[in-house]
């Protein structure tokens, strides 16, 4: 029984770190393509093909993993809004420059914790490790 809990977690933990990778990478794509301003005709392309990808990739989940699994990413993908909403919209109007953000930049501001974090931003990041305690549900359920 301790040996099927230790497994479970580490399923869980590596299962995270790839839906996590997954997901965040797939809201971005869609989610710049809602933020950025203005829109160029090459993001409608990126913005439409991700929208598919997210879709089809939720499908395949719930087909082969169940809803648990299905919850899990979108848990992780809504985690990722407040983050991307202050990286697109916020800290350029704080830095005075233009999107996109230069890379450096965004790890100094994230460094420096210039950006005060609101209530509902702490509670939507937290949902990244709910999701990690149902992956393990999950798979101790999954026998």
């Amino acid at each position: 029984m301790i040996s099927f809990i230790f497994i479970s977690i580490l399923k869980a933990v590596i299962t995270w770190f790839i839906i996590t990778y997954l997901g965040t990478n797939l809201v971005g794509m869609v989610g710049r393509g809602f933020f950025e301003k203005p829109l160029v005709s090459g993001n409608h392309l990126v913005t439409f093909t991700s929208i598919l990808a997210t879709i089809g990739i939720c499908f395949y989940i719930y087909y082969w993993w169940g809803v648990l699994f299905l919850i899990s990413i979108i848990l992780i993908m809504i985690s990722r809004i407040p983050d991307l909403y202050w990286e697109v919209r916020i800290l350029p109007k704080e830095l005075g420059v233009a999107y996109p953000v230069p890379k450096d930049l965004i790890r100094k501001a994230i460094k420096s914790k210039s950006r005060s974090m609101p209530l509902w931003d702490i509670l939507l990041t937290s949902l990244t490790w709910i999701a990690l305690l149902l992956l393990f549900f999950a798979f101790f359920t999954k026998r």
